[in-house]
């Protein structure tokens, strides 16, 4: 360690002016101050320039290896997003860069996750109208901006965190009033086909005194009354997929009398159990847009130090979440009448509980990431101080001490 020590020092003294250098451009500069052309003093006023262009890189340079030395010193897995020097254009944008891919991809993982644990755990999600990609850019987005504003210290962490935890509750309402927009329009759907069975029960008698030509022409008129769209309708809701399937009717098609007297048979055992079950299905949407959308009746699913569940891996510009502990996401037992999971307001309720439980921090980045960052701009000051001293400083005062 002490042999690294040494060699980085002796590295930065070489593009640092040696005493006896600096002496002899104070010597030469002096001479020409007092006894120089006007060509000669206008070179020498851009000689003073390049020296003080060139210590302010060394200068860079030190406070870059200072830094370096004190995080190895501290030996912490994670770094405050604070650099001891203001970096250049090109890798502040490489880092914002860097971060929305890793905070794009970490929601990315994070949504695999969550859609697994709700197939393992409830069936599937009842997602229909939302754009998951969309809705995980604007939270990688919002993630990426805020923690750039702490990088560039014009906000504090706790801002950056409240302009998150506000921005992505406000996509997980919008997500929630689509939704709920889109449950609307189930309804109906469910209405139609009531209407239509009520229809039936109410005409069923007449119906069996000539089961085949009263039944198709029941059949042909409901059709006309929107029964093929609020099947396709229905059919785009999860929970009522299969009873699509069991009364494939509903979506019309060819009516020869073998299949017509099938319908009816199966119409006659059920039709009050599937007025039941769609009744039950309005209530249940009913109740569903009623309720605001932090209720847990749209999410459940948790995030926490459990055994079981999917292990959450952090983004990759932090490599580790705050806190020793793992995190893993779960099935979470509800108290809720009804419910309907979407799986972005689950990734926004795992997001917004990080951000509360101070696990996802916007203040801070992997040690490592750090060091690589830091070392860009290092090797960039370096080489500026280089040429400056090798093209210019040095060719100079070779020339005119000859």
């Amino acid at each position: 360690m002490g042999a690294k020590r040494r060699g980085l020092l002796q590295h930065m003294l070489s593009i640092r002016l040696a005493h006896c250098e600096e002496a002899a451009y104070d010597a030469a500069l002096a001479r020409i101050e007092e006894c120089g052309s006007e060509v000669q003093r206008n070179e020498a006023t851009f000689i003073c320039e390049q020296r003080a262009l060139h210590t302010s890189y060394a200068n860079v340079c030190a406070r870059i290896e200072q830094y370096a030395a004190d995080m190895r010193a501290k030996g912490e897995s994670l770094a405050p997003l604070r650099f001891p020097i203001r970096l250049t254009q090109k890798t502040r944008e490489s880092v914002e860069n860097g971060m929305f891919r890793s905070f794009h991809h970490f929601l990315q993982d994070l949504h695999a996750a969550v859609v697994g644990q709700h197939e393992s755990g409830w069936g599937g999600v009842d997602d229909a109208a939302t754009n998951v990609n969309a809705f995980l850019t604007r939270v990688a987005n919002v993630l990426t901006l805020e923690s750039c504003r702490v990088l560039d210290r014009t906000a504090t962490a706790q801002q950056a965190r409240g302009v998150c935890v506000s921005y992505i509750e406000k996509c997980r309402r919008d997500t929630v009033q689509l939704e709920s927009a889109h449950l609307e329009s189930l309804e109906r759907a469910c209405t139609v086909v009531i209407d239509c069975l009520r229809r039936f029960s109410k005409e069923s008698a007449r119906i069996g005194k000539d089961v085949i030509e009263r039944m198709r022409t029941f059949l042909v008129s409901n059709q006309r009354r929107g029964l093929k769209a609020a099947a396709v309708r229905m059919g785009e809701e999860r929970q009522l997929r299969s009873i699509v399937e069991t009364h494939s009717w509903l979506h019309g098609g060819e009516l020869d009398d073998a299949r017509v007297g099938r319908i009816h048979a199966l119409l006659v055992l059920t039709h009050d159990d599937l007025v039941h079950s769609l009744l039950w299905h309005c209530r249940r949407i009913a109740w569903l847009r009623s309720t605001n959308a932090a209720n847990r009746c749209w999410c459940g699913l948790a995030v926490g130090p459990v055994v079981d569940g999917a292990l959450l891996q952090a983004p990759a510009h932090l490599r580790i979440f705050a806190g020793e502990e793992r995190l893993r996401i779960s099935p979470e037992r509800l108290e809720v009448p009804f419910v309907c999971y979407l799986s972005v307001v689950s990734v926004a309720n795992i997001v917004l509980n990080l951000l509360h439980e101070r696990r996802l921090p916007l203040h801070r980045i992997s040690a490592a990431y750090a060091n690589r960052v830091l070392t860009c701009d290092f090797c960039k000051y370096e080489a500026a101080a280089q040429n400056i001293l090798c093209d210019t400083l040095r060719p100079w005062l070779e020339r005119v001490t000859a």
